[in-house]
């Protein structure tokens, strides 16, 4: 049996992907680039092999084909938002783009029974208004660094399974949240969730003169791999692109309430309007999922509260995450 290749295995959404897929039994190659954590790499239990690779380098990409038999790809690897693609774009061009050319010549080349793309919400940008669902058919259209570099790679995907029959599909996630990435400081691209609950388990007190109408798709990162893992395992795929979440948008007010439920005597007072977390983002209405739930029967498991619940839990397990100076 071929493993399951998962890039940016130590990402955000990668290394949930290995944890899950390896509890399944499923023998997982996990790549990395420049960040590697060997204790989270202890952590996962099951038949997984870390390997560095610059998945820009085509002789690199090409000894770690030689040199492992797989059998899939979930490609999670990227420079993944605006704040960090505007001020480097060859390297988001390298990473985004280049990167998953490479990859699916591979596969191509090798036969991989399945190629998943991890795209984002964000190929949406020129919308009639921030509230209306964004259905799966709907034509992409970028108008940052980041949605075209991510766009391009969705191009890509599709060129490659209409040409040369890959089963390859783009899976469109919205604003992931959720262990183990918790920033330590602000970062408005990560949205409210790990910044209140951040300040919340500091005890401290959460004052925002604005921010609270801005609402997007939330969506549980142990959702998010599971719903991954679905797609990889389907016998066949019927659409070359899906949308992965909750299919519904929520409020930073609706965050607030979460936070305060998940962490007993915070104090939040938010005001109106969408700064600072529109900053780095278009608003857009909430990815329509009804491609996910109408052929694999999937939805997230855990709706807001249950999610935030759940990522504070962790945080009280894990309190270096969430001191500015990593202590406990």
């Amino acid at each position: 049996m071929g493993r399951l290749l998962v890039t940016g295995g130590m990402g955000h959404v990668g290394y949930e992907t290995v944890k899950q897929a390896a509890a399944a039994g499923i023998p997982v190659l996990a790549h990395y680039m420049s960040t590697f954590r060997a204790d989270d790499a202890r952590a996962v239990t099951g038949d997984v092999v870390w390997v560095r690779c610059d998945l820009s380098d085509p002789y690199e990409v090409g000894m770690l084909a030689a040199a492992h038999r797989i059998d899939g790809c979930i490609h999670t690897a990227a420079v993944p938002n605006d704040k960090m693609c505007k001020p480097q774009p060859h390297r988001a061009v390298q990473s985004n783009v280049n990167g998953t050319a490479l990859l699916l010549e591979t596969a191509r080349r090798q036969e991989w029974r399945r190629f998943l793309l991890v795209s984002t919400g964000s190929v949406f940008q020129d919308l009639p208004d921030a509230t209306t669902p964004v259905p799966e058919d709907r034509v992409p259209t970028p108008r940052t660094f980041y949605a075209g570099t991510k766009r391009s790679a969705e191009i890509l995907t599709e060129i490659y399974a209409e040409t040369y029959g890959l089963s390859a599909a783009s899976v469109r996630v919205s604003w992931i949240f959720g262990p183990p990435l918790v920033p330590r400081e602000f970062e408005g691209p990560r949205g409210p969730i790990p910044e209140f609950l951040r300040r919340a388990m500091r005890g401290e007190a959460i004052v925002e003169p604005s921010g609270g109408d801005f609402a997007a798709s939330f969506t549980f990162v142990p959702d998010c791999a599971a719903g991954l893992l679905v797609l990889y395992g389907a016998d066949r795929l019927a659409h070359r692109a899906y949308h992965l979440g909750s299919g519904r948008n929520q409020s930073t007010f609706d965050v607030a309430e979460a936070v305060r439920a998940a962490v007993p005597g915070a104090a939040i007072d938010v005001g109106g309007g969408t700064e600072p977390w529109t900053q780095f983002i278009v608003p857009r209405g909430p990815l329509a999922c009804e491609r996910m739930r109408e052929e694999f029967g999937f939805v997230p498991r855990h709706s807001l509260q249950e999610a935030v619940a759940a990522f504070a839990e962790w945080m009280r397990a894990n309190p270096r995450s969430y001191h500015a100076n990593g202590g406990s």
